[in-house]
């Protein structure tokens, strides 16, 4: 059985920042062959709870090129090159999990226990001399919004904890208002009605938590990639009517829009100039710390 190419990577030379920002691909792309000695490997699923009783968080990682063994240690490409020490790696098989103790090879799939924020779905491991980046998982934009509220103030911890895992997984996204620092109300956003679902019955079976959702109006997103300095200048202008701002996890911009025609009218008067995207993937830790 033919499991197919590796992903296409973005690949620099040591010490080449230049151009390098999270979701854009830039300069001339190449193939990591599986053959290669270097290891590289490609986050694409993340799961919380694998061991109830543990509360864990396992990265799933295919091997894209080079061995795995237990405790090798490798960079991670959206880190800026951070190293890691993966100590832990684990084999999987169905709902069974056990040490690994032997080598994987490409094609092989591997469970890394991480902390949060560590890892992110599309995240690119490796080791050598140059950094690569595998091409991101493609993404779809997010269509409905709500408040996601405790029924039940005793529970919050609880509430906190589960809805923290779930976003770790990718189940939804999380936006907050402008200036939130952590104590309002999360605002989930999703691309259907299923994934409120999924969030609401996995925060009652493995946290025994209820949840209510507030939905609301808006129906498209828009991340400013340009920044709060541009979107507040339009704002000032007045050429932003009707749109709800809020921001990301990462403290980006983003817009939401009630209809397709407001969205199409802002995209004619300052998608460009705001740089309006559909989605935007996590960014690189450097890059974050500047825009703090």
């Amino acid at each position: 059985m033919s499991l197919g190419s590796p992903p296409t990577p973005r690949a620099l030379d040591a010490g080449d920042e230049a151009g390098f920002t999270s979701g854009e691909l830039t300069g001339d792309e190449e193939t990591v062959e599986p053959t290669s000695e270097d290891f590289s490997g490609f986050v694409f699923k993340l799961q919380a709870n694998t061991d109830p009783k543990h509360r864990d968080r396992i990265a799933y990682v295919r091997v894209c090129s080079g061995r795995f063994e237990k405790g090798l240690k490798v960079k991670h490409s959206r880190l800026r090159g951070q190293q890691l020490t993966l100590a832990q790696a684990q084999t999987l098989l169905g709902a069974e999990r056990s040490t690994l103790d032997g080598t994987s090879y490409p094609g092989d799939v591997v469970g890394i226990p991480f902390s949060p924020g560590q890892m992110a779905i599309g995240d690119t491991l490796y080791t050598g001399s140059r950094r690569i980046s595998f091409a991101k998982i493609p993404s779809f934009s997010p269509e409905i919004f709500a408040r996601c509220i405790n029924p039940t103030p005793s529970k919050y911890k609880s509430f906190n904890k589960g809805i923290e895992q779930l976003l770790n997984e990718g189940a939804v996204q999380q936006l907050l208002e402008r200036g939130d620092t952590g104590g309002g109300v999360p605002i989930l956003a999703a691309v259907g009605p299923l994934q409120l679902e999924v969030v609401s019955s996995r925060l009652s079976s493995e946290y025994s938590v209820e949840v209510q959702y507030e939905m609301m109006p808006q129906t498209q997103a828009r991340w400013a990639m340009a920044g709060w300095e541009e979107v507040d200048a339009v704002l000032s202008e007045r050429k932003l009517l009707n749109v709800k701002t809020l921001e990301d996890v990462y403290g980006r911009p983003v817009l939401l829009f009630t209809s397709g025609w407001t969205l199409d009218n802002a995209v004619a008067e300052v998608g460009e100039r705001l740089q309006l995207r559909p989605y935007a993937l996590a960014p690189d830790v450097q890059e974050r710390r500047r825009k703090k």
